[in-house]
C-alpha cells in the first residue's frame, strides 16, 4: 500500500491537519507548532497519497541533551494517519529523515518518542535512554531515544 505514497519536503504549513488529527488527539491543543519549526535549518518530510498529506516528520538541528558538543538531527512531530500505520510509510519517512541528517552531518538523530509508539521507534533501529517522562503538550509518557547516523 505505501507504494502509492510520495515522500516529499513539506511546507509547515502542510503539517499542521496530520499533527493535529494524530499528536493532539484527545488533548485540548489547538495547535502543533513547534520551537524550531519555522528555522530555515529545518526540514519536513512528509507523505501524500493522491494528493493529501497522509503523514509527516520534522527534522530540526538541535542539541542531542545527553551530550550537547555532540552534532544531533531532532526528530519531531511524527504523525502517521491511523489508517496507514503499519504500511512502512513511517518507516520510509524516517529513511529520508537519517537521509537528511547524514547530509547536515549528524553524528545522531534523537527524538522524544511517545511510549505508545516506541516499538516502531525500536523497529527503526533508535535505542531507548534514560526515564519515562510526561511531555507537557500532550500530558502522555515518552522516553528519549537515539539513533546513530551511519
Amino acid at each position: 500500500m505505501s507504494r502509492d505514497v510520495v515522500i516529499e519536503r513539506l511546507d509547515l504549513a502542510d503539517t499542521q491537519a496530520i499533527r493535529i488529527a494524530v499528536l493532539r488527539r484527545g488533548t485540548p491543543a489547538t495547535t502543533a507548532v513547534y520551537d524550531g519549526d519555522d528555522l530555515p535549518t529545518t526540514v519536513h518530510i512528509g507523505a501524500r497519497r493522491n494528493g493529501v498529506v497522509v503523514a509527516t516528520s520534522t527534522w530540526i538541528l538541535a542539541a542531542w541533551p545527553h551530550d550537547p558538543a555532540l552534532p544531533a538531527v531532532q526528530l519531531r512531530g511524527m504523525a502517521v494517519d491511523d489508517s496507514l500505520q503499519g504500511t512502512g510509510i513511517g518507516r520510509r519517512l524516517v529513511d529520508a529523515g537519517i537521509n537528511h541528517a547524514r547530509d547536515a552531518g549528524a553524528s545522531i538523530v534523537w527524538a522524544k518518542a511517545r511510549d505508545s509508539a516506541m516499538s516502531f521507534y525500536e523497529r527503526c533501529g533508535f535505542r531507548v535512554v534514560g526515564e519515562q517522562f510526561t511531555e507537557p503538550a500532550s500530558g502522555m509518557p515518552h522516553h528519549l531515544v537515539v539513533r546513530e547516523v551511519s
